[in-house]
């Protein structure tokens, strides 16, 4: 889970040629949404799901045609364009693993094969469902002076919504959607990130931490792909996001949510769970109440969306155009070489 946020950062990017050395520094926070208590659980007893909810931080360097991502718990990523392969380095091991963009490709779609199989197993799946996408991309009110550039916001909201054709349960429907609030800003350097993202996209139709925050989970997955889709035509670097990642699921005409998700045996309620049964989970009173809490506050992250899955917040810290050391694409003396384990 610690690699979501990534996808939702590296998605907004365009298309444009540049070789110029490019590094930025950006920290990663889990604000809210459903799984705020399990990650909040889960930190009492892991380091990293602790880290979480406090932030992460990451550096992210680009070179030529390679492009590297280290995080504060010790790992790091390299993307090589013209090698076709992808190494993760452990420097708290001091070891290494090396996965081709071949192996790469053929576990993304195993991981797809895999998800849609599952899916189809489901006592409650209902299979004769229309997808129907829906894209709002809205400039924004309001602009911020970061990092002594003026970003502007952009608001982009994407739904996939599903929609019963099966006659026992006309009407039902439930959506998948992805929400951000950028402000973007046409930082120079950023060029570099775009070309090189582009490619890597263009070689694996996927991009960094997909896998957890899309291509293993068949309900997500088309929202992610649609967003990436309508954000690469976004302009400019965003230097601060807030993301929202949840689902609603809707019964007949005139029903409201709460009893369509109370029971699989009412109209949204029989899809809604066979499509993952993330629909109609309440976040608790003190998270609604911080949430509005926080929306009270210009400054502070907007109010948590109904239904959301989680919230994150992404704020770049430092962008640098300075050269960047090429031996920070090698792969370091005395370290031993493991099996990759999936981690990208």
């Amino acid at each position: 889970m610690r690699r979501i946020p990534v996808i939702v950062l590296l998605v907004v990017f365009a298309v444009s040629a540049g070789f110029a050395d490019f590094k930025y520094t950006e920290k990663s926070k889990i604000t809210g949404g459903s799984v705020m208590g399990a990650v909040k659980f889960a930190g009492a007893f892991s380091k990293d799901a602790k880290q979480m909810t406090q932030g992460m931080n990451s550096t992210v360097s680009f070179k030529g045609n390679k492009m590297r991502r280290d995080d504060d718990l010790g790992n790091a990523e390299i993307y090589d364009l013209d090698g076709r392969r992808i190494i993760h380095i452990d420097t708290r091991h001091k070891t290494y693993s090396v996965m081709t963009f071949d192996e790469m490709r053929a576990r993304i779609q195993e991981e797809k094969r895999k998800a849609a199989e599952q899916q189809a197993k489901s006592k409650d799946k209902n299979a004769q469902v229309k997808v129907i996408p829906k894209v709002q991309i809205t400039p924004g009110k309001t602009t911020k002076e970061l990092l002594g550039q003026t970003a502007k916001e952009v608001k982009v909201r994407v739904d996939m919504e599903f929609v019963s054709e099966d006659p026992q349960h006309k009407g039902e429907s439930a959506t998948f959607w992805v929400n951000s609030d950028s402000w973007l800003a046409p930082v120079k350097g950023y060029d570099e990130a775009k070309r090189f993202y582009i490619r890597l996209a263009k070689e694996l139709d996927w991009l960094p931490g997909e896998m957890a925050g899309g291509a293993g989970n068949v309900q997500i997955a088309p929202a992610m792909a649609e967003f990436r889709k309508n954000a690469f035509n976004l302009t400019g670097f965003p230097l601060l996001q807030y993301v929202s990642v949840g689902g609603t699921g809707t019964g007949q005409p005139g029903q409201s949510d709460s009893k369509a998700q109370s029971s699989p045996s009412t109209p949204g309620g029989a899809i809604a769970k066979g499509i993952g049964g993330l629909f109609g989970r309440k976040k608790k009173k003190k998270e609604d109440e911080q949430a509005q809490q926080d929306s009270a506050n210009a400054d502070s992250k907007p109010a948590s969306p109904a239904n959301s899955l989680m919230d994150m917040t992404l704020e770049v810290t430092s962008v640098s155009t300075d050269p960047v050391d090429k031996s920070l694409f090698d792969i370091p003396q005395g370290y031993k070489q493991v099996e990759d384990k999936g981690r990208h």
